[in-house]
């Protein structure tokens, strides 16, 4: 059987948040993420995600010539040219 559920440390001691179906002196493997960390990730990526959403939208329906001035475009900003 394998859940996930969240814990506080307090004390020196993970205290589960909800109840564990497990008899008493049962041994577990405990993987510790740290769950501000994770949600700040996951937000970071649905985040990533919108922005890609938005820059394939705004590409829609663009010329192979409009594309090709966007990509040049792309090129001499990357390199510090001007113009």
């Amino acid at each position: 059987m394998s859940q996930i559920i969240e814990a506080i440390y307090e004390e020196g001691v993970l205290k589960p948040l909800e109840p564990l179906n497990l008899e008493e002196h049962t041994k577990v493997r405990l993987q510790i993420s740290n769950v501000k960390k994770l949600r700040q990730k996951e937000a970071n990526i649905a985040r990533a995600k919108r922005i890609i959403a938005l820059a394939r939208a705004s590409i829609e329906g663009l010329s192979e010539e409009e594309l090709a001035i966007m990509e040049s475009c792309r090129f001499s900003f990357n390199s510090g040219e001007s113009g």
